[in-house]
């Protein structure tokens, strides 16, 4: 994955993660869930973008 696709991933995750807290403060089931995908696509992200970072 480039540079580019690893800050849309985090990108993503950091979407993904509000949604999941405002979901969470209205009691929305699958809040939770959500902020733990979000979390967890926000990792990738930057686990790319610094594996991309030390290659070039």
């Amino acid at each position: 994955m480039n540079k580019k696709g690893s800050i849309y991933l985090i990108a993503l995750g950091s979407i993904i993660v509000l949604a999941g807290v405002v979901m969470f403060l209205t009691d929305v089931v699958g809040a939770k869930g959500m902020i733990l995908i979000g979390f967890f696509t926000e990792l990738t992200g930057v686990y790319f973008y610094w594996q991309n970072k030390k290659t070039k």
